[in-house]
């Protein structure tokens, strides 16, 4: 039941799109923030005390129907892991017999887990769909993206259809009850035909796919061989007669009427710096949008080269964060990945990392007018963090250098994980 009025106090208020504000208060009235300011002793309906609170969390790019991927004896592999054996890896367990009732599973324990970790919108990879009906009866946004990936005809055929007969399913009311949209997947270059790109691109919805995500791809694309071929080649997937739509990954989403389509690419790792202009904004025609989904721990779990975040951002691109899944990273936490890349690269202000966490994402599923930043008029999705017992010049490094959890998380005003959470 949505509250009619609440305000909350806190050490500190982080807006994003404003500078932090010491002993802040969020004021909330039917889900939405009315206000949001310095205490100056108004008394608040709740304090929290030492804990900060931030915009909820968007996770850009994950799989919630992935489980864990571990050894033999039950151990994660040793880092770096080659990411092609990682993928023979998937492909095993998911020709081990795993049941859709499984993939659900993990659905809905994935989903509890990414909520409670500050999580408020996701965008969800998907086969046909299967992670809908859990992510439409919980208190989160999204956008749910159906993967359709072969290159041989008959297997893109199956795929699509199954993808379609999916999105017929779902009405333009059941996405508004939802707080969700449907979106299409084209996988990756590597294991997706030319046509199935084609026709993603003509459906007009918002599109997903795993780019310049591998060295092993740019071989492929080049010179149609290489490791990645083979690994097609075992499992009977490789077309003699594929041809990829250009020899560079960013022919994927930049050549004829892909340009056209909003794009949201998850990983980007390999991007050359000369494509970095078509990642911009105002690269894109007819205001359609590029984004890239940086999944920080997972590309240090495959030990890829340096990722080029940090030139596509001074270039104007935009770059947000995901997880992937629990196959390749241990937790579903944006923060997680925020704090891993922040220990990594601690020149990255604060201020911008929070910012890909939270408004990079949600500009790039469409949602920017409705969170992403803690501004009267949006809607009141937060997450509260709690803080370590120190100061810091910038408050921000409270929120980075810290192992402190997420204490909760609220969605539209409502507390739906944590200790203040309603029964």
């Amino acid at each position: 039941m949505r509250r009619g009025t609440l305000s909350l106090r806190a050490r500190y208020v982080f807006p994003v799109d404003g500078p932090p504000i010491a002993d802040g208060v969020v004021a909330i009235q039917d889900g939405r923030i009315a206000r949001v300011g310095p205490a100056n002793e108004r008394t608040a309906d709740l304090d929290l005390g030492n804990a900060a609170i931030i915009p909820g969390l968007v996770n850009a790019h994950t799989h919630l129907e992935l489980g864990s991927l571990t050894d033999d004896d039950g151990a994660l592999p040793a880092a770096p892991e080659n990411e092609v054996e990682w993928l023979r890896r998937v492909m095993a367990q998911r020709r081990s017999g795993s049941s859709e009732e499984a993939y659900r599973a993990n659905v809905a324990r994935n989903l509890r887990a990414a909520i409670e970790a500050g999580t408020t919108l996701v965008a969800d990879t998907t086969t046909a769909g299967l992670s809908w009906d859990a992510i439409a009866e919980a208190p989160v946004r999204a956008v749910v993206f159906a993967e359709v990936l072969g290159l041989k005809r008959y297997r893109g055929l199956q795929t699509n259809d199954a993808a379609w007969r999916w999105l017929g399913s779902i009405t333009p009311e059941a996405q508004v009850a939802a707080n969700a949209r449907v979106g299409l997947s084209p996988h990756a270059p590597y294991s997706t035909a030319e046509w199935l790109y084609h026709s993603a691109a003509a459906s007009r919805l918002p599109l997903s796919t795993h780019l310049a995500e591998m060295p092993e791809e740019l071989e492929l694309l080049e010179t149609r061989d290489g490791p990645l071929r083979r690994y097609l080649e075992e499992l009977g997937a490789w077309d003699d007669d594929w041809e990829p739509i250009g020899p560079r990954p960013s022919d994927y989403i930049r050549k004829g009427d892909l340009r056209h389509a909003d794009w949201l690419v998850a990983h980007g790792t390999y991007i050359e710096p000369s494509e970095f202009w078509q990642l911009r904004p105002e690269a894109s025609s007819n205001g359609h949008r590029v984004a890239v989904a940086f999944c920080p721990r997972t590309n240090a779990r495959f030990g890829h080269d340096a990722h080029p975040y940090r030139t596509l951002l001074e270039k104007g691109a935009i770059v947000c964060l995901g997880t992937d899944s629990l196959a390749s990273s241990p937790s579903l936490g944006v923060l997680d990945e925020a704090r891993f890349l922040h220990a990594r690269d601690d020149s990255l202000s604060g201020e911008l990392l929070l910012t890909m966490a939270t408004l990079f994402g949600a500009w790039a599923l469409r949602a920017e007018t409705t969170t992403g930043t803690i501004r009267p008029g949006k809607s009141a999705d937060l997450a509260v963090v709690r803080l370590p017992d120190r100061d810091e010049a910038d408050p921000h490094r409270l929120l980075l250098e810290s192992d402190e959890p997420v204490l909760a998380t609220l969605f539209e005003g409502d507390f739906v994980s944590g200790p203040w959470q309603e029964t």
